[in-house]
């Protein structure tokens, strides 16, 4: 998952900019037309306290579309770009400014209105927590994340397979907590997740940036938020949350099953080997570098990932969200190797996001050229529309492709050929990313065949070529 407004990524002054445009003030100051861009593309870019960024998939925003910004003055300019029009937005500590933008491929208007709030940083490394973590790999059931996932586990959404249900885990947690399921708390989180399923990624990721103290929830002395957005979106329900932990004795559940939590952590550490996954990741993509790992997970979550990675102080982490990578006892009698390999991609694939997408954005303009034409890169009706940018498809297209030149680092040619012909199946028959299988070998040649010294980073241009000629 990503946000649809990208951080900002490339430095740019304003100075010059400013002067050929006049500045939109906040709603109160109004006129009862409100400034409007026109767009044929799916995004557009912005400029905001001297940085420029994208604001990403326009054609897939709601109606009407709220966002609220951390700014560091209480008066921020922000310029939108399209390939048509630009404006200046005058945003304010606590006001709303509203346009609206006219969106040509789809033939409709989506009404905008954004707010500001002063800037908090996402995350605070101070020198203590640099030292106990660097270069550490950290594997986690956290408290008050499981909370926030047994409250999913008995909303209408838990009936799908964001809940992991074929455990006995799931069986206790439905026994101990289904008499609270009319909780305010519940009903609360069902109709966020109603509303948006969106709110499901943010909210549980944003949970991570809470502790219990003692029976109250207090915000985490590292974590503001987790999640892409500005503000933790879990922040507006704690007193519900807090509630339904006391009224359910959560805490009480907790414990009791620190033994399982704690088996399952183990094992992840030693069968999925993320040490490995790190190594492979650092010397293929030697300009990025973390300071330390966290694979944050639940034993309820079901089939979602999602990643982010923060930055402060000298010191860089990468999170990864991801469901714990169970197996059945059918396939237990299957090769070490196939049944290592299957594992591992639920984090290896979201653990990559945080090395290709940094390298992916230095070719923004390059990939938007090449994939100009979505249609002959996704399929309509399959998950691949959930991709229905370019950039954003050319980073899952990478994501799978880096499944394929790990396992063949790691496996023999047996175990490799089962693996690949795999991914090419999950990406092309069950997720409909069209070309992936062809993609997929040509950047196993170009791997298989590149110069010494030569790393996946370097063969970024040279795939990225080879679409613009599909």
């Amino acid at each position: 998952m990503q946000p649809q407004l990208s951080t900002f990524d490339n430095m740019k002054r304003l100075a010059a900019f400013l002067l050929f445009i006049s500045i939109i003030p906040t709603s109160s100051a109004q006129t009862a037309t409100l400034p409007t861009l026109r767009t044929k593309q799916n995004k557009m870019v912005m400029y905001m306290e001297g940085e420029r960024g994208n604001f990403n998939g326009i054609n897939e925003l709601p109606a009407d579309f709220p966002y609220d910004f951390g700014t560091k003055a209480e008066h921020t300019p922000l310029t939108l770009v399209s390939e048509q029009d630009s404006i200046v937005l005058l945003l304010r500590h606590g006001g709303q400014t509203n346009f609206d933008i006219i969106r040509q491929a789809k033939g409709d208007t989506v009404h905008c209105h954004f707010s500001s709030h002063p800037f908090v940083k996402m995350a605070v490394f101070t020198d203590a927590y640099k030292k106990a973590n660097q270069g550490k790999t950290i594997i986690d059931v956290p408290e008050v994340y499981e909370l926030i996932n047994v409250i999913f586990a008995l909303t209408d959404y838990g009936k799908t397979d964001a809940i992991e249900k074929d455990t006995e885990y799931y069986t206790q947690v439905m026994s101990h907590f289904s008499p609270y399921k009319n909780h305010p708390a519940v009903h609360t989180m069902d109709s966020l997740l109603r509303k948006s399923v969106d709110n499901y990624h943010n909210i549980k990721m944003d949970s991570y940036a809470y502790l219990f103290d003692g029976s109250k929830l207090a915000k985490s002395p590292v974590y503001d938020r987790i999640s892409w957005g500005e503000v933790n979106e879990l922040t507006p329900y704690i007193p519900l949350v807090e509630q339904f932990a006391n009224q359910s004795n959560f805490r009480s559940f907790f414990q009791k099953h620190q033994p399982y939590y704690t088996g399952l952590i183990s094992d992840f550490r030693k069968n999925v080997d993320v040490a490995t996954m790190k190594s492979w990741l650092d010397k293929q993509f030697p300009t990025t570098r973390y300071s330390a790992i966290k694979m944050i997970f639940s034993p309820l979550v079901g089939n979602n990932q999602s990643a982010n990675r923060f930055d402060d102080n000298g010191f860089t982490e990468a999170q990864c969200h991801i469901n714990y990578p169970f197996f059945s006892k059918a396939t237990a009698s299957q090769s070490k190797d196939l049944i290592r390999g299957r594992r591992m991609i639920i984090s290896f694939t979201e653990l990559n996001h945080n090395y290709l997408n940094p390298e992916a954005e230095k070719y923004d303009n390059n990939v938007a050229k090449a994939y100009k034409n979505m249609a002959d890169w996704i399929t309509e009706g399959s998950p691949s529309m959930n991709y229905n940018n370019p950039l954003l498809c050319f980073e899952e297209y990478m994501n799978y492709a880096l499944v394929t030149l790990l396992f063949n680092d790691l496996f023999d040619a047996k175990t490799f050929a089962i693996l690949h012909e795999e991914n090419n199946k999950r990406m092309v028959t069950n997720r409909g990313f069209k070309r992936f299988k062809d993609f997929n070998q040509e950047l196993l040649q170009l791997y298989r065949n590149r110069k010494p010294g030569q790393t996946v980073a370097d063969l970024y241009p040279v795939i990225i070529a080879w679409a613009a000629k599909q």
